[in-house]
């Protein structure tokens, strides 16, 4: 029986050490490494958009409003 209880301490030790460094290294990292990702699609986010507000302004000048006669040809 003292085999499996100190079987048990160990893993227990070991659950705290994996626990603690996922806690204290990898979770720090991982987060800096989301911001930086989240900001880099943010920037291609607002280009993407200042896209399209571009081409929509390209269409709404060259549109003829309605209820203006069609210039004839």
């Amino acid at each position: 029986m003292d085999k499996f209880e100190e079987f048990g301490r160990k893993i227990d030790e070991e659950l705290g050490r994996l626990r603690h460094f996922l806690e204290d290294e990898v979770a720090p990292e991982t987060e800096r490494r989301g911001a930086v990702v989240l900001r880099e699609i943010s920037h291609k986010l607002g280009e993407a958009a200042k896209k399209l507000e571009a081409r929509q302004a390209v269409r709404t000048a060259t549109s003829v409003p309605p209820g203006d006669p069609k210039p004839q040809g």
